[in-house]
Protein backbone atom coordinates (compact mmCIF):
# COMPACT_ATOMS: atom_id res chain seq x y z
CA UNK A 1 0.00 0.00 0.00
CA UNK A 2 1.26 3.15 -0.90
CA UNK A 3 2.00 6.11 1.73
CA UNK A 4 1.28 9.75 1.05
CA UNK A 5 2.35 12.17 3.45
CA UNK A 6 0.24 15.52 3.30
CA UNK A 7 1.74 18.81 4.23
CA UNK A 8 -0.99 21.58 3.84
CA UNK A 9 -1.38 24.74 5.86
CA UNK A 10 -5.53 24.84 5.25
CA UNK A 11 -6.58 22.24 7.29
CA UNK A 12 -10.01 21.68 5.66
CA UNK A 13 -8.34 20.63 2.23
CA UNK A 14 -5.74 19.01 4.20
CA UNK A 15 -8.36 16.53 5.81
CA UNK A 16 -10.48 16.27 2.73
CA UNK A 17 -7.65 15.15 0.77
CA UNK A 18 -6.69 12.54 3.62
CA UNK A 19 -10.50 10.89 3.08
CA UNK A 20 -10.25 10.78 -0.05
CA UNK A 21 -7.05 9.09 -0.76
CA UNK A 22 -7.73 6.35 1.98
CA UNK A 23 -11.22 5.27 0.51
CA UNK A 24 -8.83 4.65 -2.52
CA UNK A 25 -6.60 2.26 -0.81
CA UNK A 26 -3.98 5.13 -0.08
CA UNK A 27 -1.84 5.08 3.34
CA UNK A 28 -2.40 9.22 3.89
CA UNK A 29 -0.39 10.57 6.33
CA UNK A 30 -1.33 14.30 7.79
CA UNK A 31 1.88 16.20 8.75
CA UNK A 32 1.02 19.32 10.17
CA UNK A 33 3.53 22.26 9.24
CA UNK A 34 6.40 23.24 11.77
CA UNK A 35 9.80 24.83 11.60
CA UNK A 36 11.54 23.27 8.50
CA UNK A 37 14.08 21.21 10.20
CA UNK A 38 11.46 19.73 12.68
CA UNK A 39 9.22 19.34 9.48
CA UNK A 40 12.05 17.66 7.54
CA UNK A 41 12.61 15.03 10.41
CA UNK A 42 8.98 14.63 10.66
CA UNK A 43 8.69 13.02 6.70
CA UNK A 44 11.53 11.27 6.94
CA UNK A 45 10.50 9.43 10.00
CA UNK A 46 7.18 9.10 8.00
CA UNK A 47 8.98 7.07 5.32
CA UNK A 48 6.27 8.23 2.60
CA UNK A 49 6.27 7.45 -0.99
CA UNK A 50 5.17 10.67 -1.64
CA UNK A 51 4.42 14.38 -0.19
CA UNK A 52 2.27 16.50 -1.38
CA UNK A 53 3.50 19.98 -0.18
CA UNK A 54 2.01 23.22 0.14
CA UNK A 55 4.72 25.57 -1.15
CA UNK A 56 3.44 27.90 1.28
CA UNK A 57 2.99 27.22 4.40
CA UNK A 58 1.47 30.10 6.81
CA UNK A 59 3.78 31.13 9.51
CA UNK A 60 6.43 28.76 8.54
CA UNK A 61 7.42 30.88 4.78
CA UNK A 62 8.21 28.55 2.13
CA UNK A 63 8.50 25.21 1.72
CA UNK A 64 10.98 24.76 -1.27
CA UNK A 65 14.32 23.84 0.43
CA UNK A 66 12.62 20.93 1.82
CA UNK A 67 12.57 19.52 -1.79
CA UNK A 68 16.22 18.36 -2.38
CA UNK A 69 16.74 16.56 0.52
CA UNK A 70 13.31 15.12 0.28
CA UNK A 71 13.94 13.86 -3.17
CA UNK A 72 17.87 12.99 -1.96
CA UNK A 73 16.09 10.10 0.45
CA UNK A 74 14.19 8.48 -2.41
CA UNK A 75 11.07 10.59 -1.61
CA UNK A 76 9.04 12.20 -4.74
CA UNK A 77 7.52 15.64 -3.98
CA UNK A 78 4.49 17.01 -5.65
CA UNK A 79 3.97 20.73 -4.68
CA UNK A 80 0.47 21.75 -4.47
CA UNK A 81 0.05 25.80 -4.94
CA UNK A 82 -2.22 28.73 -4.67
CA UNK A 83 0.55 30.91 -6.42
CA UNK A 84 0.91 31.62 -9.88
CA UNK A 85 4.60 32.95 -9.55
CA UNK A 86 5.98 30.83 -12.48
CA UNK A 87 9.60 31.14 -11.45
CA UNK A 88 8.57 29.86 -7.59
CA UNK A 89 7.13 26.72 -9.04
CA UNK A 90 9.96 26.19 -11.67
CA UNK A 91 12.27 26.85 -8.43
CA UNK A 92 10.81 23.89 -6.98
CA UNK A 93 11.12 21.89 -9.50
CA UNK A 94 14.59 22.58 -9.67
CA UNK A 95 15.00 21.33 -6.59
CA UNK A 96 13.87 18.04 -7.36
CA UNK A 97 10.26 17.85 -7.51
CA UNK A 98 8.52 15.58 -9.51
CA UNK A 99 5.47 17.98 -10.73
CA UNK A 100 3.00 20.34 -9.28
CA UNK A 101 -0.86 20.79 -8.95
CA UNK A 102 -2.04 23.99 -9.05
CA UNK A 103 -4.88 24.32 -6.17
CA UNK A 104 -7.04 26.45 -8.28
CA UNK A 105 -7.99 23.25 -10.81
CA UNK A 106 -10.08 22.37 -8.30
CA UNK A 107 -9.99 19.16 -5.68
CA UNK A 108 -10.55 15.94 -8.30
CA UNK A 109 -7.72 17.81 -10.74
CA UNK A 110 -5.17 17.25 -7.23
CA UNK A 111 -6.54 13.47 -6.51
CA UNK A 112 -5.78 12.80 -10.06
CA UNK A 113 -2.01 14.34 -10.42
CA UNK A 114 -1.30 12.67 -7.11
CA UNK A 115 -2.15 8.89 -8.34
CA UNK A 116 0.09 10.24 -11.74
CA UNK A 117 2.87 10.95 -8.88
CA UNK A 118 2.70 8.23 -7.11
CA UNK A 119 2.72 5.52 -10.37
CA UNK A 120 5.52 8.22 -12.52
CA UNK A 121 8.27 6.73 -13.77
CA UNK A 122 9.68 10.39 -14.91
CA UNK A 123 9.03 13.63 -14.14
CA UNK A 124 5.28 15.09 -14.41
CA UNK A 125 4.50 17.33 -17.49
CA UNK A 126 7.41 17.07 -18.95
CA UNK A 127 7.32 20.11 -21.48
CA UNK A 128 5.57 22.83 -19.10
CA UNK A 129 8.85 21.77 -16.69
CA UNK A 130 11.03 22.41 -19.43
CA UNK A 131 9.72 25.73 -20.36
CA UNK A 132 9.00 26.62 -16.63
CA UNK A 133 13.04 25.86 -15.89
CA UNK A 134 13.66 28.23 -19.20
CA UNK A 135 12.12 30.77 -17.71
CA UNK A 136 13.95 30.46 -14.45
CA UNK A 137 17.32 30.54 -16.43
CA UNK A 138 16.41 33.34 -17.89
CA UNK A 139 15.53 35.24 -15.08
CA UNK A 140 18.03 34.89 -13.06
CA UNK A 141 20.56 35.56 -16.50
CA UNK A 142 18.50 38.94 -16.29
CA UNK A 143 19.20 39.59 -12.55
CA UNK A 144 22.74 38.88 -13.01
CA UNK A 145 23.26 41.83 -15.35
CA UNK A 146 21.11 43.99 -13.54
CA UNK A 147 23.31 43.61 -10.68
CA UNK A 148 26.50 43.41 -12.40
CA UNK A 149 27.45 47.32 -12.08
CA UNK A 150 26.75 47.04 -7.73
CA UNK A 151 29.88 44.62 -7.78
CA UNK A 152 31.96 47.50 -8.74
CA UNK A 153 31.12 49.82 -6.14
CA UNK A 154 33.28 50.05 -3.04
CA UNK A 155 32.26 49.55 0.37
CA UNK A 156 32.17 52.95 0.75
CA UNK A 157 29.79 53.70 -2.01
CA UNK A 158 27.81 50.64 -1.16
CA UNK A 159 26.99 52.68 2.11
CA UNK A 160 26.41 55.65 0.58
CA UNK A 161 24.02 54.11 -1.64
CA UNK A 162 22.09 52.45 1.30
CA UNK A 163 22.64 55.79 3.34
CA UNK A 164 20.86 57.26 0.40
CA UNK A 165 17.71 54.71 0.76
CA UNK A 166 17.10 55.50 4.05
CA UNK A 167 16.37 59.13 3.22
CA UNK A 168 19.95 61.04 4.92
CA UNK A 169 20.96 63.36 3.01
CA UNK A 170 24.44 64.55 2.17
CA UNK A 171 24.95 66.54 5.12
CA UNK A 172 23.69 63.62 7.26
CA UNK A 173 25.40 61.27 6.20
CA UNK A 174 29.03 63.39 6.92
CA UNK A 175 27.90 64.25 10.57
CA UNK A 176 27.44 60.55 10.69
CA UNK A 177 30.67 58.97 9.32
CA UNK A 178 32.98 62.27 10.90
CA UNK A 179 33.87 62.82 7.09
CA UNK A 180 33.99 65.83 5.56
CA UNK A 181 30.90 66.43 2.82
CA UNK A 182 32.92 66.78 -0.20
CA UNK A 183 33.91 63.11 0.77
CA UNK A 184 30.67 62.25 0.97
CA UNK A 185 29.73 64.00 -2.53
CA UNK A 186 32.90 62.14 -4.04
CA UNK A 187 30.79 58.78 -2.79
CA UNK A 188 27.83 59.71 -4.11
CA UNK A 189 29.26 60.79 -7.73
CA UNK A 190 31.14 57.21 -7.89
CA UNK A 191 27.69 55.79 -7.33
CA UNK A 192 26.07 57.89 -10.09
CA UNK A 193 28.55 56.92 -12.73
CA UNK A 194 29.14 53.09 -11.49
CA UNK A 195 25.22 52.49 -12.38
CA UNK A 196 24.46 55.06 -14.96
CA UNK A 197 21.97 57.14 -12.82
CA UNK A 198 21.27 60.87 -13.55
CA UNK A 199 20.11 61.73 -9.81
CA UNK A 200 20.61 60.12 -6.11
CA UNK A 201 17.19 59.29 -6.42
CA UNK A 202 16.84 57.26 -9.78
CA UNK A 203 19.90 55.42 -8.10
CA UNK A 204 17.59 54.65 -5.19
CA UNK A 205 14.65 53.76 -7.32
CA UNK A 206 17.35 51.64 -9.30
CA UNK A 207 18.68 49.99 -6.53
CA UNK A 208 14.74 48.47 -5.97
CA UNK A 209 13.83 47.74 -9.01
CA UNK A 210 16.75 44.85 -9.44
CA UNK A 211 16.44 44.17 -5.35
CA UNK A 212 20.06 44.77 -4.84
CA UNK A 213 19.30 45.86 -1.08
CA UNK A 214 17.87 42.22 -0.19
CA UNK A 215 20.39 40.53 -2.11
Amino acid sequence: MPRVAIVEDHLLLAETLHAALARTGVDAVLIAPREPDALLSALLQAQPDLVLLDLDLDGFGESTPLIAPLAEAGVRVLVITGSNDRLRIAAALEQGALGYQSKAAGFNALLHKTALALTAIAPLDAEHRVELLDELTRSRAARERDLAPYATLTAREADTLRALARGWSVADIAANWVVSENTVRSHVRGVLAKLGAPSQLAAVADAVRTGWFVG
